[in-house]
C-alpha cells in the first residue's frame, strides 16, 4: 500500500488550511468563519499568511502550477482519507475558484504545517542563551492590620487567620477566602493583598466578591464590610466580580478615580507607567468618577481618564482581561504597551535601543517562556531583541 504523504502532518495545519480554503470557495460556515478569525488575528504572522494565500496573484500562480499537478485529486485523497468532513454549500461556486481552494488545500497544508509545527523550534540569532526571565505564578503577600505578614506562596492550605471572627483561608487551589461568622460581631480590620513582580493572586472578600489581581498590585479592604457600602482600594490592575447587594453599593478606589457598583464584572487597570487610569465594563453598569465628573458604561466600553478628562471607547474586552485568563493578547498593540505588560510578569528591564512604530497582534500563553512571545513579535519583521540576563532589548 502506498503510504499516505500527510499522515505525519500536523492536525492543526490541516485545520486551517481546510478553512482557508472554504473562505475561497465560499462553502464555510458561520462558526467556521469564526475560528478562521480568530486564528487570523491571533498574530501578526497568521495574518499575513492568511493575505499572501488569498492574495489573487498568488491564486493565479498557483492555478498555473496546478496544470503541473493534479491539485483535485490530491484534495480528495484527503477527503478520502477522513482528514476533513465536507462543509455544507450555500453559495454558488465557481469552477476556477473551486480549483484554486484545492490549490490552497495542497499548497497550504505543506506551508502552514512548516509556519505552525516549525517556527517556533528556530532560534533567532538576536536573542541570546542563558536569559534569567522566567514567567510570573501565584504569588502573593498577606498584610494583617497588626503588621504581620503572611507568604500566600509558601504558607500552608487551610485557615491563615481567624481574627474578628473572619476566617481567612487558604484553598487547595491557591486562592484566598475570607468566611464571616455573622453570629460574632467585632471591629472589622483593614487587610492588604500585594502581588510583586511576576505575581498574581485571587480573593474572595467577605461579601462574596471575586477579585483577581494582577502583577506588582495592592489591593486593601476590610475584613468585614460595615456601613452604607463597600469601600476598597487599588494600585496596579484588578479584575472584579462584585457581588450584589443593591443596598450597599461597591466602590473601588484608585488613585483619584472611583468606580462604583452594585453588582457587576469589570477590569480597572491604575498602574502608574500607563498613559491613563482605565476602567473596562463586562457585565452590569459602573460609574466612573473624577471630582465632580463622572461617566456611567455599559458593557465593552472603557473610561480613560486622562488629567481632568474621562474619555469613553468601546473596546475588544477579551483583550483586557486576557491576563485573568493566563494569556497575553495583543490586537493592534503598540511595542510599548506589550514591554510594558513583559515588564511587570517577567521581571525584565525594558530599553529601546530603536523606535519601533509598527502595531503588533500576538496571543500567547503567560506560563511560556519569555522567548516565545519575542519570537512570535520578531517574526513581523518589524522589531527585533536582544536579552542579556534580565533585560530586553528592543531594536528595529
Amino acid at each position: 500500500m502506498k503510504e499516505n504523504p500527510y499522515a505525519n502532518m500536523d492536525k492543526g495545519a490541516y485545520r486551517i488550511a481546510f478553512l482557508i480554503a472554504g473562505y475561497i470557495r465560499g462553502t464555510i460556515t458561520e462558526k467556521d468563519h469564526d475560528e478562521l478569525d480568530n486564528w487570523v488575528n491571533e498574530s501578526d504572522r497568521n495574518m499575513q499568511l492568511f493575505e499572501e494565500l488569498t492574495d489573487e496573484d498568488n491564486l493565479e500562480q498557483n492555478l498555473a502550477w496546478m496544470d503541473k499537478v493534479n491539485a483535485e485529486q490530491s484534495y480528495e485523497k484527503l477527503l478520502a482519507d477522513g482528514k476533513f468532513k465536507k462543509p455544507v454549500k450555500r453559495f454558488k461556486i465557481n469552477t476556477v475558484w473551486m480549483a484554486a481552494a484545492s490549490v490552497i488545500l495542497v499548497v497550504g497544508i505543506f506551508f502552514i504545517y512548516q509556519y505552525v509545527t516549525k517556527s517556533m523550534k528556530t532560534k533567532d540569532p538576536l536573542i541570546a542563551e542563558g536569559s534569567t526571565l522566567q514567567p510570573g505564578g501565584n504569588k502573593a503577600t498577606l498584610t494583617l492590620e497588626n503588621g504581620t505578614v503572611i507568604d500566600l506562596s509558601s504558607a500552608k492550605n487551610g485557615l491563615l487567620n481567624a481574627d474578628s471572627g473572619i476566617s481567612v483561608i487558604k484553598t487547595q487551589d491557591g486562592r484566598m477566602v475570607y468566611e464571616d461568622d455573622t453570629e460574632v460581631q467585632t471591629a472589622s480590620v483593614m487587610h492588604t493583598l500585594t502581588t510583586p513582580v511576576g505575581g498574581q493572586y485571587q480573593v474572595t472578600l467577605p461579601d462574596g466578591t471575586r477579585v483577581w489581581l494582577n502583577a506588582s498590585s495592592m489591593l486593601k479592604y476590610p475584613s468585614r464590610f460595615t456601613g452604607n457600602d463597600r469601600i476598597v482600594e487599588l494600585s496596579g490592575e484588578g479584575y472584579f466580580e462584585v457581588a450584589k447587594n443593591s443596598s450597599k453599593p461597591f466602590r473601588v478606589i484608585a488613585a483619584d478615580v472611583n468606580v462604583e457598583v452594585v453588582g457587576t464584572h469589570f477590569n480597572i487597570n491604575a498602574y502608574s507607567d500607563e498613559p491613563s487610569l482605565t476602567t473596562t465594563l463586562l457585565e452590569g453598569s459602573v460609574k466612573v468618577s473624577k471630582g465632580s465628573d463622572f461617566k456611567m458604561l455599559v458593557p465593552g466600553q472603557q473610561s480613560a481618564v486622562i488629567g481632568a478628562d474621562i474619555r469613553i471607547s468601546n473596546v475588544d474586552t477579551i483583550n483586557i482581561v486576557a491576563w485573568k485568563n493566563h494569556e497575553f493578547k495583543f490586537t493592534d498593540a503598540p511595542i510599548e504597551n506589550i514591554m510594558r505588560q513583559v515588564k511587570r510578569w517577567y521581571g525584565a528591564e525594558i530599553i529601546y535601543q530603536d523606535k519601533v512604530t509598527h502595531h503588533f497582534n500576538a496571543t500567547v500563553d503567560r506560563t511560556e517562556p519569555i522567548d516565545k512571545l519575542l519570537h512570535y513579535l520578531q517574526g513581523t519583521g518589524q522589531v527585533h531583541f536582544k536579552l542579556d540576563n534580565k533585560k530586553i532589548i528592543v531594536m528595529k
